[in-house]
């Protein structure tokens, strides 16, 4: 009898699991509903919003409570520096298809990759093949399987099932400091290919019932550097998932399941119904172009890899144009993929662009999948952003892509300013800073690491009214914040702070003057068998800052590293003084306060670089651009600027802003107003002398660009824009060239 009653209930099982739909149709359902209505999924009247709003409302208060206290919670519990004191993490919840239901604080724009990897079980049929249970615990890392940024994002994916049904997605996400790539620390700087990338996962089952399997601890103390901090990342991503996943089950107890399933539809509508009215309400018909440009300087670095062996300029081209549905995104034109590390898949190019879109747009909303569905994208087949190599690297693509979301926040900013929102509208750039790498200590442990401090906060840029301001933004979370120095020193035994501070003069000017950036000075101190550092990606003093300043004022200036290696530090400690910042740095070498005999600024991203006993490693990020013309600042604002440090510099502001001015007797900056006005005047003479007609700039850059009188570098990067018809047809037509022109091979 036992038998029989088992083999009923297995038949049950069985009829059970055959009546539901597979994941894969579940997809396909609520793709031809929101494609055949315009609607999500099909829902065009909110039913349960309307009949009870406050039922409603409190449903998903307790889906938000769930995610924000897994975030406050699972962080604090166990966490590498980087997740703990910087908030680089995120808990989320989705629909079975991966849609974002709701999010907690921190990375709000890793929200629209969630369906990548739920897209990917789905067409491979992994709850058929394999099965998917409630309290699974699935792995992520893999831009192309997973839409992942880069391999330094860590994704983990449970599933919620009811009487076996997949119902919801909790997801936990974080930045780990070290993810076992040949370059050590979280971006591997110099890879070629994804083999390179580090330790890449696609969606692979990991766990189950709420526990990680024995063999994936291995997997980390294996295969990455810091293995204990990778541990303890991933039961904090797992810890707060377990939190989300149970809060979810007493939610649906609570509700019941088919008010559930229909909630979790309206609520997305909901919100993307309210984002397009926001697009409505600020954007200004018509298109914004935009375009930056990235730097990769391989060449006499790849020895191995004879066909990276070069340099490469890298076209970031991006336009926005408002339409009825919402915005579109079109990134044609951009550059074609190479061997290097900045490709992106398209997942991970939505991630940097929905930085802005999110910000701008779901301020006053639920922060769901709505957004993503406001916004269409085109990436082009071959190009940068959606290369036909599957094996492309993409460990350093956020060095690019975040140079195309500020393109879009731009855009954005200057819509605002043109409807009249002041407080609204500023420079939106992303020049930010790190350093990595790994080290042996003197016993042989070995560990690796990333300092993220320059990653956590970087400078405001200007106000159409007022001066931006330092340290409070980033582009990539809502939570700026730059850490403690106490903990990156525990995290890299070697290396102490001599200073921190923001760098004077260090920002881009006008009117308004951007938020100054900051500097560190890094002291290497016993650095045991090894310590080696590189630079992974940010900004570039070598190229153009994205924010290029708005309304005649300057970018803001890129980031950059000085290595100082067998140097007399020890005698200037005996005197009591150390460089603290960049600037001090470079002036006691200049007055031979401090000697040096391998002293390099690094302008790009650097290989490695061994440190050795007093060795120091000086880096400087997160300048943000100007706003106005710089001859239209308030005088008395340059004097406090003199007086104060902030620009202390009194011959370059003199240059730059026209501003007259003496110091007093005791060394404060007095304003002549009279002679002010006089050198302000000089100045716009003097620009109307160097100027020239628009019409003769227009034919002597014609005539350059027809005779293809470019470097290597910029050949090569119009050649591949030029192979995109939208790019070629703009192209030729500005510069009234033949439609079929070419720039070397495409």
């Amino acid at each position: 009898m036992a038998t029989i009653a088992r083999d009923v209930v297995a038949s049950s099982k069985t009829a059970r699991a055959a009546a539901r739909p597979t994941l894969r149709q579940m997809i396909a359902e609520r793709d031809r509903l929101t494609a055949e209505t315009g609607h999500y999924c099909g829902v065009t009247e909110l039913t349960l919003r309307d009949a009870d709003p406050i039922k409603y409302e409190r449903f998903y208060a307790k889906l938000h409570s769930a995610v924000l206290a897994a975030r406050e919670s699972a962080r604090f519990v166990a966490a590498s520096p980087g997740s703990r004191e910087m908030g680089e993490c995120l808990w989320g919840i989705a629909t079975p298809e991966g849609d974002t239901l709701a999010v907690s604080l921190g990375f709000l724009s890793h929200t629209v990759i969630f369906p990548v990897s739920v897209r990917y079980m789905a067409e491979h049929d992994y709850d058929v093949n394999d099965g998917i249970d409630d309290g699974d615990v699935y792995a992520v890392s893999d831009g192309l399987t997973g839409g992942v940024p880069h391999p330094g994002d860590f994704y983990s994916f449970v599933p919620i099932c009811v009487d076996g049904e997949i119902v919801a997605w909790a997801i936990g996400i974080n930045h780990l400091m070290e993810n076992g790539a040949p370059v050590a620390g979280s971006w591997a700087t110099f890879a070629v290919d994804t083999f390179m990338d580090g330790l890449v996962c696609p969606p692979m089952r990991t766990g189950r019932n709420l526990k990680q399997e024995s063999w994936w601890r291995a997997i980390w103390e294996r295969r990455t550097r810091a293995a204990t901090m990778n541990i303890l990342d991933d039961k904090m991503r797992l810890a707060g998932c377990a939190m989300v996943h149970a809060a979810t089950h007493a939610l649906i107890e609570e509700f019941g399941i088919d008010y559930y399933k229909r909630a979790i539809r309206e609520v997305i509508e909901e919100s993307r119904r309210m984002v397009v009215d926001n697009m409505r309400d600020t954007m200004v018909p018509g298109t914004y172009n935009g375009c930056a440009f990235r730097l990769v300087k391989y060449k006499g670095l790849q020895h191995v890899w004879s066909h990276a062996d070069k340099n490469t300029l890298i076209h970031v081209r991006g336009s926005i144009e408002p339409n009825e549905k919402g915005l579109m995104l079109d990134a044609e034109g951009s550059s074609k993929w190479g061997y290097h590390s900045y490709n992106a898949t398209p997942g991970g190019v939505d991630c940097a662009v929905f930085l802005g879109m999110i910000n701008s747009f779901s301020h006053n909303t639920k922060v769901t999948a709505g957004i993503d569905l406001a916004v269409q994208r085109h990436y082009p087949k071959g190009s940068i952003y959606n290369p036909d190599n599957e094996f492309t690297s993409n460990a350093n693509l956020w060095a690019q892509t975040v140079a195309l979301n500020s393109i879009g926040f731009g855009a954005v900013s200057r819509a605002m300013f043109a409807r009249g929102y002041l407080e609204e509208a500023f420079t939106v750039d992303g020049n930010w800073g790190a350093f990595q790498g790994q080290g042996t200590t003197d016993d042989g442990t070995t560990y690796g690491f990333t300092n993220f401090e320059w990653l956590g906060g970087t400078g405001r840029g200007a106000w159409c009214y007022k001066d931006g301001e330092p340290l409070v933004w980033a582009a990539w979370s809502q939570m700026a914040t730059i850490g403690d120095a106490e903990e990156f020193e525990s995290t890299i035994p070697p290396l102490f702070y001599l200073g921190r501070k923001l760098l004077p003069g260090y920002f881009g000017y006008g009117k308004y003057r951007g938020g100054p950036g900051n500097s560190a000075v890094h002291w290497c101190v016993q650095p045991g068998k090894h310590i080696g550092l590189t630079r992974p990606n940010g900004g570039l003093s070598c190229t153009p800052s994205v924010g290029l300043g708005m309304s005649g004022a300057y970018p803001g200036p890129g980031s950059f590293m000085i290595s100082a290696r067998d140097t007399n530090l020890d005698a200037l400690i005996a005197e009591g003084e150390t460089p603290r910042d960049a600037r001090e740095l470079l002036e006691m070498v200049d007055d031979g306060r401090l000697t040096v005999d391998n002293l390099e600024i690094w302008k790009t991203d650097c290989p490695e670089l061994a440190l050795k006993n007093n060795d120091l490693f000086v880096d400087a990020a997160g300048s943000s651009g100007g706003w106005g013309d710089p001859l239209d600042r308030d005088p008395l604002a340059v004097i406090a600027d003199l007086n104060d440090g902030t620009c202390p510099n009194y011959d370059f502001v003199h240059a730059m802003h026209g501003v007259v001015a003496m110091q007093d007797g005791a060394g404060q900056w007095q304003l002549d107003r009279e002679a002010t006005l006089a050198k302000r005047a000089d100045l716009r003479r003097q620009r109307l002398a160097e100027s020239i007609p628009a019409e003769q700039w227009w034919r002597e850059e014609r005539r350059a660009v027809e005779a293809r009188d470019f470097v290597p570098e910029v050949t090569e990067m119009y050649g591949q824009s030029l192979s995109f018809p939208k790019f070629r047809d703009e192209f030729t037509r500005f510069w009234q060239l033949p439609a079929d022109f070419s720039c070397g091979e495409e």
